[in-house]
């Protein structure tokens, strides 16, 4: 039994609804529904304590958002209860995904490289450009992710949540540039197996997610890895997410 957090707001019930179908034949899973934070219904005293406002802005150049402080509180949640209830490695979902190829069978072809010390996240989503790939199964390769996005799926050890819980952290939770500078090895399933769903259900994580622009002052500080991005992306080590 793979243990699995599922990030979902305590109001929002048509979400949890839908996830339980989602979910409901795949008995591998232990699943376990995290209370999502809700940034939006946070004093500004509250997001000062829980998050670095100021040191956000620093990194990104950008004003940081409600939904991106709720989104990233919530996913230390978790890895809090991987490292307090000792879980080796898991699952984590936000509540608006749509699985796309054979879960279980994904899964079991990476555990191997979540048991381990060295701090791993392996991604189930789109959306990353990736160094190196290597054979796995008959059906998917592992892929050494460079940069990526989205926090809607992906496996993590309990090294790696340990490493990666913060007091007050300052990034949001998908700067996997951060995470993976931090010392965790970021790979992921290719082809991706799990997409972001939008079906007029009213999802919270898509709200944290709304793509904002990103500042001139931020380019310039990450144009070596933009560019890097685009010629990895122009030799076909892109993973492009299937968005509905």
């Amino acid at each position: 039994m793979i243990k699995t957090y599922v990030i979902n707001l305590e109001t929002s019930k048509e979400r949890k609804a839908y996830m339980d179908d989602v979910l409901k034949d795949l008995s591998t899973l232990d699943v376990e529904y995290v209370k999502a934070v809700d940034g939006r219904k946070m004093s500004l005293e509250e997001k000062n304590k829980y998050f670095d406002i100021k040191k956000f802005k620093e990194r990104n150049s950008i004003e940081v958002r409600d939904g991106e402080i709720g989104c990233t509180l919530s996913h230390q949640k978790c890895y809090r209860k991987i490292v307090e209830e000792n879980i080796p490695y898991a699952l984590i979902l936000e509540d608006d995904i749509e699985i796309c190829g054979d879960l279980n069978k994904a899964i079991s072809s990476v555990c191997g490289y979540l048991m381990t010390e060295e701090p791993t996240v392996i991604l189930l989503s789109g959306w990353f450009w990736y160094i190196s790939k290597k054979i796995i199964s008959d059906n998917y390769r592992l892929a050494t992710v460079y940069s990526a996005f989205l926090t809607h799926s992906y496996l993590i050890n309990n090294s790696a949540a340990k490493l990666l819980i913060e007091k007050r952290p300052y990034i949001v939770a998908d700067d996997w540039t951060y995470i993976k500078n931090k010392g965790v090895k970021i790979k992921a399933i290719l082809p991706h197996i799990i997409n972001q769903k939008n079906d007029g259900i009213e999802s919270t994580i898509t709200f944290f997610r709304e793509k904002k622009v990103k500042s001139l002052l931020w380019r310039l500080k990450n144009a070596r890895n933009i560019i890097f991005t685009k010629i990895l992306k122009l030799i076909g080590n892109f993973e492009k997410p299937s968005l509905r």
